[in-house]
């Protein structure tokens, strides 16, 4: 089973995910909404872990929020994820955000607030932390919402695969491009 946790501003129904079901409809692919608060959030995903990954492999892809989510699932479960230009410190990311413009993205859903940022340091890992083996981030270098070397910065320091890309912006227009080398991976779960 493929777990896809979307970002800030995005569904469940995200465009990635709808991609990956359309073009591998033989792989169970899970794509929740995701809770504002991030507690609901890792409180729900813990409980999807347990339910759905007991008795098959597993794999989280993971992209912006999502990917921090995927993250912290990826260190205390120890399963296999892929990141997608992930952020390493939404308190940062998403403050800015929050405060510079409320609704940076007139889809995005309402009710983040500041409060619930600060929820999120318990989640943060070190990189000390990553079980590089199980885990694959891939960033481009073009990301206009989230400066790609933050990233780079932070999993360089574990023993991770980083694929860096020139061009693909923070939606990952790529996607296609990757999602090979994903499955390929996933499938040798």
């Amino acid at each position: 089973m493929i777990i896809y946790l979307h970002g800030y501003g995005s569904s469940g129904n995200a465009f990635k995910a709808r991609l990956l079901k359309r073009i591998y409809p033989d792989i169970e692919t899970f794509s929740p909404d995701l809770p504002h608060d991030p507690n609901e959030t890792i409180r729900f995903l813990e409980a999807v872990i347990r339910e759905k990954c007991q008795n098959q492999p597993c794999m989280l892809i993971g992209s912006s929020l999502g990917g921090f989510y995927a993250l912290h699932m990826h260190v205390k479960f120890k399963l296999y994820a892929v990141l997608l230009n992930p952020t390493i410190q939404p308190i940062d990311d998403l403050e800015r955000k929050l405060v510079t413009k409320p609704l940076f993205d007139n889809q995005a859903p309402r009710g983040l607030i500041i409060e619930n940022l600060n929820q999120m340091m318990k989640y943060y890992h070190n990189p000390e932390q990553i079980h590089g083996d199980r885990l694959k981030v891939f960033l481009n270098r073009d990301d206009e919402i989230l400066d790609y070397r933050h990233a780079l910065h932070y999993f360089q320091k574990s023993d991770c695969k980083i694929v860096l890309n020139d061009k693909g912006e923070h939606v990952f227009l790529n996607f296609t491009d990757i999602l090979p080398e994903i499955i390929e991976t996933y499938r040798a779960l």
